[in-house]
């Protein structure tokens, strides 16, 4: 096992970088989106005084912070992603699928959790100790209250926060992050192979339970009621395997380990002493032309395939 060895240089390496820029870029873009979206007020969905849902305490001590769940559902999954490919695989090719396909995950589902966010508005469990509604006040006959009766300052951060219960980010940002490298680690294992190798199963799972802990930590914080951490994990799931599937074949391919041909104009800057061969010919000769010691038997079950 080595590690895979990058020339920038190389004519190949150039235009397979210039063909992926778009991507990238969309990728960052989205990004950036998002956090401008972020900063816009929600939509403040009329409440109850009388809701038990919303009477919980605001806690300032999430269990998973932001910074842990970035290192938890981003951090984590690149790094285990670059030992497989570089290490074990010496594929830089699959170094590049794999983390587009986790970047294209995440953008696109924290971008549409947001949108959701704003537009639904509904108030967090401990919406009302944010509020800090006067006492003695009731619901008018027959209608609810809104944001307008709380004391506090409408305009900080903790207030519009307490709009932006459904979906839970938490909880699709965890699913998206840690699900694209279940779907990953299930690829490279080969999880349907027809072998019915049980540690498969198990390796498969690890991701999904660490995704299911953190969304259920927003329900301990009070942070978010059940039905926005099980939307916000199937956001999260959904946009995962789709992610995978631009870059991954199925999981029932043969060679489900290896990702689609790289994308170049001309298939004769891969195959440059041969009869231009397509690049459709199939994934093991895409692979093979990058990396020759890069391809297993499809009985293996490692992640090396030396």
């Amino acid at each position: 096992m080595t590690l895979a060895r990058f020339d920038i240089h190389d004519p190949v390496t150039k235009r397979l970088f210039v063909s992926y820029s778009m991507d990238w870029l969309l990728v960052i873009v989205m990004t950036i989106i998002f956090f401008s979206i972020d900063t816009l007020p929600p939509f403040h969905r009329e409440f109850s005084i009388h809701d038990t849902t919303l009477m919980h305490y605001y806690t300032e001590n999430q269990m998973v912070p932001i910074w842990l769940l970035t290192v938890i559902a981003l951090v984590v999954p690149m790094v285990i992603i670059g030992v497989i490919s570089l290490y074990f695989r010496s594929s830089w090719v699959d170094f590049h699928s794999g983390l587009l396909g986790l970047g294209l995950a995440l953008s696109m589902t924290i971008m549409m959790t947001d949108v959701i966010k704003i537009g639904v508005g509904r108030p967090r469990p401990d919406m009302l100790d944010r509020c800090q509604p006067p006492e003695g006040i009731e619901n008018p006959p027959l209608h609810l209250l809104n944001y307008t009766i709380c004391t506090s300052d409408h305009f900080t951060y903790k207030f519009k926060d307490g709009f932006k219960s459904f979906p839970s980010g938490h909880s699709s940002f965890s699913f998206a992050g840690l699900g694209y490298l279940a779907f990953y680690l299930a690829g490279k294992m080969r999880l349907f192979d027809k072998q019915g190798h049980t540690y498969k199963s198990f390796i498969f799972s690890f991701p999904w339970i660490g995704a299911l802990l953190i969304a259920v930590s927003r329900v301990h914080d009070y942070r978010h009621h059940w039905q926005d951490v099980l939307v916000g994990g199937l956001i999260g799931s959904g946009l995962s395997y789709f992610a995978y599937r631009q870059y991954y074949p199925s999981l029932s391919a043969t060679h489900c380990q290896i990702p689609f041909p790289p994308r170049i104009r001309r298939p004769q800057d891969i195959f440059p002493d041969t009869d231009h061969q397509p690049l459709t010919q199939g994934y093991q000769d895409v692979e093979t032309a990058f990396h020759p010691k890069s391809i297993g038997s499809p009985s293996s079950s490692s992640f090396s395939n030396r």
